[in-house]
């Protein structure tokens, strides 16, 4: 098993492909399955309770520094299965006598390689200058790159792929018309719920947040998650109800952006802990979600699992995971996104509505996740394979 896909990325300390790793790698244990070994880089913190468990089970822990290293090892050790949840680098991975098994939880980098966003969150000639090339210049290389990089990954004898959506399935499939459907199997992702009674940290404690007193936006330091669209609609949204008490609450960033420099109705915060986060799912007005591409996408569940209204985009795999229990929005179109704030804000037999909605649909998740959970462990260690593709 592949714990590198568990480990803090340069980009982020945390990330849904990370959280759906570590559950994978938990729910194999607590399932029984523990006759296996696992790598990771020693480069990158591993979580701690991942390496209790393994000292715990006689879990074997393997070092490397990169996927050179990765890939000595498998062809020294030769496993009947490999799996990673996080395969994107490993297409020179050898699998003449192992079996790769995989998660692919989105085609990002070919479905939005670069949105106008990008500028907002990009500072300093050289970093703006590299956006240029990058969008401008290189934009038909990036592209092509991406796809030789996946076609290189998906072409590989032995594998099997499992993706967490029908969306990306069917990504997969109208950019690589060759790959064989049959070989694709969708498991929605596990989403990671909070506890029921979460805990503010005492750091946070100290703001006096109100229940129910705050917008909340999370992951505001990646330009994919387009939080900068949604701050100009709250800001217009503010300007329009200047009696509104509802604060914003922005995690993910230290600072806000030049626009917003002086508005007290804005507070960011930079990392918080999972206990305050989910303290902050619970309580908040209305989770909003613009995020502009995801694989499956887990904050919209985590708010709907407290019963707060969910404002979302309506792009690739929200719509499948949310169904009809958010307000959606074009998220790219912050005047739509202001409309939608309007909506929740103004109809209160709606804003109930969704959070009824919303809890009965994140209790069928999760009821459902755990059956989908099973199956998926099962598949992993107890299918049996044969060289081919």
């Amino acid at each position: 098993m592949d714990l590198t896909a568990t480990q803090p990325t340069k980009d982020a300390r945390f990330h849904g492909g990370s959280e759906y790793a570590k559950e994978i790698f938990f729910r194999s244990i607590e399932s029984g399955y523990v006759n296996f070994q696992c790598v990771y880089n020693k480069n990158y913190e591993l979580d701690e309770a991942i390496v209790s468990a393994c000292v715990k089970n006689d879990i074997l822990l393997y070092p490397v520094e990169n996927n050179e290293g990765l890939y000595k090892y498998i062809e020294a050790v030769e496993p009947r299965v490999f799996y990673s949840a996080m395969p994107y680098q490993l297409h020179e991975l050898p699998t003449a006598h192992t079996h790769f098994i995989m998660t692919v939880h989105g085609l990002r980098e070919i479905e939005c390689p670069y949105d106008n966003v990008q500028w907002a969150y990009t500072a300093g000639v050289v970093s703006r200058l590299k956006l240029f090339i990058k969008a401008f210049v290189l934009k038909d290389y990036t592209i092509k790159k991406y796809i030789s990089i996946f076609e290189r990954l998906l072409t590989k004898k032995n594998i099997t792929v499992i993706t967490v959506s029908e969306h990306t399935k069917y990504s997969i499939l109208s950019n690589f018309s060759k790959f064989e459907p049959s070989n694709i199997h969708v498991f929605p992702a596990p989403c990671p719920f909070g506890n029921d009674e979460p805990v503010l940290s005492p750091e946070l404690m100290s703001m006096q947040l109100k229940g129910r007193g705050f917008f909340l936006l999370v992951s505001a330091n990646r330009w994919m998650k387009n939080n900068h669209r949604a701050l100009l609609a709250l800001s217009n949204f503010y300007d329009k109800n200047p009696e509104c008490e509802i604060i914003t609450i922005v995690t993910g960033a230290k600072k806000p952006p030049n626009f917003l420099k002086g508005n007290n109705r804005f507070k960011f915060l930079d990392y918080i802990d999972t206990s305050s986060l989910n303290w902050l799912y619970k309580n908040a007005y209305s989770f909003i979600y613009p995020s502009l591409n995801e694989g499956y996408g887990y904050p919209p569940l985590q708010a709907m699992h407290y019963g707060t209204p969910v404002l979302a985009s309506s792009v690739s795999s929200i719509p499948e995971v949310c169904k009809d229990n958010v307000i959606y929005f074009d998220p790219r179109n912050p005047r739509e996104i202001e409309n939608r704030i309007f909506q929740l804000y103004l109809d209160s037999e709606r804003y109930e509505s969704l959070r009824k909605k919303g809890l009965q649909h994140s209790m069928h998740v999760q009821g459902e996740q755990e059956l989908k959970m099973n199956a998926l462990i099962s598949m992993i260690f107890n299918k049996t394979y044969s060289n081919g593709s």
